[in-house]
């Protein structure tokens, strides 16, 4: 047996159909509420969309949560174009010279 074992029974999150609750009722929810003010013939989408978030979920049950966090980094870097296209999250500058302006 293993000495330190990390029990991550817990840390699956909350499905219905198959799909984690949130991203469920906010994508299907979301075309219902489009149905209900357009037409009634957008809800022929939902039975795909279950589709998509399933097999999404069904390779890794954490993908949409990996998924919100790179959105949530993408949207708080402000300096990328400071640093040549990098993602930088700390102002300090570790290099010995300065960098050469373009």
């Amino acid at each position: 047996m293993h000495k330190n074992v990390v029990f991550r029974g817990c840390t699956r999150p909350a499905m219905f159909l198959g799909v984690p609750y949130l991203p469920f009722f906010l994508i299907v929810g979301g075309t219902f509420l489009l149905s209900l003010y357009t037409r009634m013939w957008v809800m022929a989408a939902m039975p795909l969309e279950i589709f998509i978030l399933r097999q999404m979920a069904r390779r890794d049950e954490m993908i949409f949560r990996m998924l919100g966090l790179k959105l949530q980094f993408q949207f708080k870097v402000r300096n990328v174009g400071d640093h040549a296209g990098h993602w930088v999250f700390s102002p300090n500058n570790y290099r010995r010279t300065p960098a050469p302006k373009d």
